[in-house]
C-alpha cells in the first residue's frame, strides 16, 4: 500500500478548499485506537473524526452533499466487491447496486431521467434487492467465525448502499458504511494495515468526492486476483460516471 508521507502525488487534496483541506490534515495528525495505532492515547475518536467529514460535506447545498454521499459509498462499493464474489461468486446484488448507484447519481441531475416513473422503477429495485438482503447468508465453506464476519459486513455495505440513496438517510448509511470498512471486517479482517486503509480513504476518497472524481488509485487486498486490471477496470468506471455527469451539468448550466 502506498505511504502517504507527501501531498505532491494528491492534486486533489492539493486543490480542495481550506476549510475541507484544514480538517483533513487535522485528522491526518491524530492517532486513533479503533485502528489499533499504538501510538493512540485514546483521545480522538475515529467515529467523530468521520462525522466531521461528512459533515463538512453539507456545506454545498442538499444536492451536491447527497451526491458526495452516493459517490464515496460507490468508490467503497467498488472496493468490497471483490471480496463479496470470492465468498459468494453467484451472488446477485454487487452488480445491480453498483448500477443502482450510478442511475441514482444520474437521476439527480438530469431533468430527462428525474421522471416519477423512474424513481417508482429505481425504488422497485432496490425493493428487490433488501428482499435479497433479507434473506440468510448462504453457508461458507469455511466456518469460521472471522469468515462469517467479513461477508456479513461487506454485504452490509452494499445493503447500506441502498440506503445511501435515500437523502434521508444518507449520511447515516454513509456512516455505517464507513465503520463496516475501516473498523471492521468488510475489506479485511485483523488490525495490521488499517491506518493505510485510513489514510488511502482520507487523502484520496475524500477530496475524490467532493469533486465527484475518481480518486488516484483503488484500495487492493490480498483477495484480488488480477490487482492491475482491478486498478484499471474500477478507475476507468469512475471516470466515465463523472465524465457523464459533468457533461450533464455543463448542459444544464447552458439552458
Amino acid at each position: 500500500m502506498v505511504q502517504y508521507s507527501s501531498n505532491k502525488k494528491l492534486p486533489l487534496l492539493n486543490k480542495i478548499p481550506e476549510p475541507l483541506k484544514s480538517l483533513i490534515n487535522k485528522i491526518r495528525e491524530e492517532r486513533y485506537t479503533a485502528l489499533y495505532e499504538s501510538e493512540a492515547d485514546g483521545t480522538a475518536s475515529l467515529d467523530n473524526a468521520l462525522n466531521d467529514i461528512l459533515d463538512v460535506f453539507q456545506t454545498s447545498g442538499k444536492t451536491l452533499c447527497h451526491l458526495r454521499y452516493v459517490w464515496l459509498s460507490l468508490i467503497l462499493a467498488l472496493v468490497v466487491e471483490p471480496i463479496v464474489e470470492s465468498y459468494q461468486a453467484q451472488n446477485n446484488f454487487t452488480k445491480s447496486t453498483l448500477e443502482l448507484l450510478e442511475r441514482g447519481i444520474y437521476s439527480q441531475i438530469d431533468s430527462d431521467l428525474s421522471s416519477k416513473k423512474l424513481h417508482f422503477d429505481l425504488q422497485q429495485e432496490i425493493d428487490n434487492l433488501e428482499a435479497i438482503f433479507s434473506q440468510p447468508i448462504e453457508p461458507i465453506k469455511n466456518k469460521g467465525i472471522a469468515n462469517l464476519q467479513i461477508i456479513s459486513e461487506s454485504r452490509k455495505v452494499f445493503r447500506n448502499a441502498l440506503r445511501v440513496l435515500d437523502r434521508e438517510q444518507a449520511k447515516e448509511a454513509t456512516l455505517e458504511i464507513l465503520k463496516d470498512c475501516l473498523e471492521g471486517y468488510a475489506i479485511f479482517p485483523g488490525s495490521s494495515g488499517r491506518r493505510d486503509l485510513f489514510d488511502w480513504w482520507l487523502l484520496e476518497v475524500v477530496p475524490g468526492s467532493w469533486y465527484l472524481l475518481s480518486p488516484r488509485t483503488l484500495y487492493v487486498g490480498e483477495w484480488v486476483e488480477n490487482p492491475e486490471e482491478f486498478q484499471g477496470e474500477g478507475i476507468k468506471k469512475l471516470q466515465e460516471i463523472s465524465s457523464q455527469v459533468r457533461s450533464i451539468f455543463t448542459k444544464n448550466s447552458s439552458t
